[in-house]
């Protein structure tokens, strides 16, 4: 084994020596600060039994460089080195030594110190509390300036609209005139800006595609379509396509509709097929298909509506919505599927929502026109033209209705509490 001492102005240029004379196999010793640089003693054809082991060997003390980007620099430097020498392991726990204690030396340690961690804690809540706070003095505030906006925008909160629909709605409200008034007037105006297109897929025909996620009701409301359609136009008039591979028999139910109506059914699995079937259907007044059912996270979406998206076949989609879906989700389908293009949209299960609310702010916000309503299972008559006012003045009776339910249950629970006190 041999051993050399080397005196440089700076650890780089020492280890630039080392390099040079001894080679790559070299191995780093020790490493000091002395006046006027750094002193490096190497080895090479080094053998630990000679001197204890590797666990006898001094680590190197890195931490003394004034520049620690300087000094990691040369860690890295010295690791190249050691790449293939007997000493690597030992360098490297010196490096990762090193390494530690920088990330301790940027204050990172600190984030794990239960006092502190605890002290965000409260910081979390007392924020949520002075927000909460905040929040209420405002709406106090509102209240005594401008009562009647106040109350109207509470009404339509209850409605299910959006906040920010209800709010640019009470803005409008006269503070001069009574309640009623102002709610009648609030109503009509958005009744106003709820599009609708009447009932044009019956009056129309054409080729219409349903999409829309799974369980909402496309299968039942196509049987409706072409029911309808049938006792309007005559027989003979009228197919069904389904699209729906995915699913296991997801077609029994459609073929079960269109022997019921007695109007031919035919099944595509691809874009090319769908396309030889419609060029097949050129004699029917009203080719009504049926898509697959999806959540609209699915990322099969894309390739069900680029079947759709041929403009030669000029087939028109309607997305079928549930009303009783949760206002956030309602929008999250409508952004999903706008790749789709929808014509309209068809909103189902009327019958079984607690608002309707949130289906009108997603239809004015979103701009997409509501063509059909579906309250029931009876083909074809729970199926309903969309009309503005109509829909506004049922989401109004659901409203009472849930509003109604709701001080019973209150009322209830209350008198149980006092009867149960006194008994007590």
């Amino acid at each position: 084994m041999k051993i050399k001492r080397y005196h440089a102005r700076d650890m780089r240029q020492a280890i630039r020596q080392v390099r040079e004379e001894l080679g790559p196999d070299a191995v780093i010793l020790s490493n000091t600060q002395v006046n006027g640089g750094t002193e490096i003693v190497a080895a090479t054809d080094y053998d630990e039994s000679l001197v204890g082991g590797a666990d006898s060997i001094p680590e190197p003390d890195l931490t003394l460089t004034s520049d620690r980007e300087e000094a990691m620099n040369d860690i890295r430097f010295s690791r190249n080195i050691q790449d293939s020498g007997p000493g690597r392991q030992k360098i490297q726990r010196a490096a990762a030594k090193h390494e530690t204690t920088a990330v301790a030396g940027d204050g990172n340690i600190w984030a794990q110190e239960p006092t502190l961690l605890s002290m965000q804690s409260e910081l979390k809540t007392l924020r949520s509390l002075l927000t909460d706070q905040l929040s209420g003095l405002a709406w106090s505030d509102a209240s005594r300036q401008h009562p009647m906006r106040t109350r109207m925008l509470k009404r339509l909160i209850a409605l299910g609209l959006s906040p920010s629909l209800a709010k640019r709605l009470a803005e409008r409200a006269e503070e001069n005139s009574d309640i009623d008034h102002n709610w009648r007037l609030q109503l009509g105006t958005l009744a106003h800006q709820v599009n609708v297109t009447g009932d044009d897929i019956i009056s129309e025909g054409g080729r219409v595609a349903l999409i829309g996620p799974t369980g909402v009701g496309k299968t039942t409301t196509i049987a409706k379509l072409a029911a309808r359609y049938t006792l309007r136009h005559g027989r003979g008039r009228v197919a069904l396509v389904s699209t729906d591979c995915y699913r296991i028999a997801g077609h029994e139910q459609l073929r079960t509709f269109a022997r019921i109506l007695e109007v031919p059914m035919h099944i595509a699995k691809d874009a090319e097929s769908l396309h030889n079937i419609l060029y097949g259907l050129q004699d029917k007044d009203l080719v009504l298909i049926d898509t697959a059912g999806m959540s609209q996270r699915d990322m099969r979406l894309c390739e069900q509506f680029a079947m759709f998206n041929n403009k030669a076949e000029q087939i028109k989609s309607y997305l079928v919505m549930a009303a009783n879906t949760q206002r956030a989700v309602v929008e999250e389908v409508i952004e999903s599927c706008r790749e789709a293009s929808p014509t309209a949209c068809i909103v189902t299960k009327v019958d079984e929502t607690t608002s309707l609310g949130g289906i009108v702010s997603a239809s004015i916000e979103h701009r997409l026109p509501i063509a059909y309503l579906a309250d029931g299972q009876r083909v074809p008559e729970d199926l309903h033209v969309a009309r503005g006012h109509g829909l506004v003045s049922r989401s109004v009776a659901i409203m009472q209705q849930t509003g109604s339910r709701q001080k019973d249950e209150s009322s209830s629970l209350t008198v149980s509490g006092m009867v149960a006190n006194a008994h007590a």
